[in-house]
């Protein structure tokens, strides 16, 4: 190694998202809007969306063909949306089932049928990395929302949004995303008087997109966004251009 290897910009590569919220929150549509999409469903949820996708995935090897396939012919798709996360979980674990002669994936002694999950994970991870890589695809996972307890070292134990995945599975796609978005309705309140006295009524407001972890939910970015961002790919795709040209303009400086 040499100092000469040094460099001093940074390279931006296509975004690696991982998003979740609530049945119905509109995470598909969302998945939609972006850049020439192609769906990869584990899950019968596109509606009447008409988006380019694969046929329904019934197995992992199905899910790992279609991957292959994107590397290896050319194509157009400019980003890839796996429609969802927590449905392709089940088709893990009965896969390593079957390789492992396993009744269910919790049967294994010291939790190896989990770990033998993470293998996989790990294989789907490395395939949508040489996708953005390679073909310069913008990766997206979906995933639906768990109300978990939360043990937290410093303060009391409390509930909160996750990724509704087991944990270890749920860690490594975390740690492999360049932002993990909560998308939520912004909730408000209001007080009607009554016979029985005045009571609090809760009320959904407009969709938005929550970039930065609270207690509340689990979330991240490392695009520099706003904590709270539109639902609109556009304006979070416009922020991230905007914030890297910031940076590097900083650092040329």
């Amino acid at each position: 190694m040499s100092l000469e290897n040094i460099r001093k910009k940074s390279v931006v590569k296509a975004p690696r998202i991982l998003a979740y919220g609530p049945a119905g929150i509109g995470k598909s549509s969302f998945g939609a809007t972006l850049e020439n999409p192609i769906f990869l469903l584990t899950e019968d949820g596109l509606g009447t969306l008409q988006v380019d996708h694969f046929p329904l995935a019934k197995t992992w090897l199905e899910i790992k063909e279609s991957l292959t396939t994107l590397l290896k012919e050319k194509h157009t798709f400019k980003s890839l949306v796996l429609d969802s996360a927590d449905w392709l979980e089940p088709l893990i674990w009965d896969h390593v089932c079957k390789e492992n002669d396993w009744a269910d994936i919790g049967s294994a002694a010291y939790g190896k049928g989990y770990t033998a999950a993470l293998e996989i994970w790990r294989e789907y991870i490395a395939l949508t990395n040489a996708l953005r890589d390679q073909k310069g695809m913008t990766i997206l996972n979906l995933a639906h929302v768990l109300i978990r307890r939360f043990e937290d070292p410093v303060t009391e134990a409390y509930d909160r949004m996750e990724i509704k995945l087991h944990r270890k599975a749920a860690d490594l796609l975390i740690e492999n995303s360049d932002a993990v978005f909560y998308m939520a309705y912004k909730k408000g309140t209001v007080q009607t008087a009554g016979k029985g006295g005045t009571q609090t009524k809760v009320l959904n407001g407009d969709r938005t997109i929550f970039c930065e972890e609270q207690a509340a939910y689990l979330a991240k970015n490392r695009y520099q966004l706003k904590p709270e961002m539109p639902f609109s790919w556009k304006s979070i795709s416009e922020m991230i251009r905007e914030n890297a040209k910031a940076n590097t303009s900083e650092k040329e400086s």
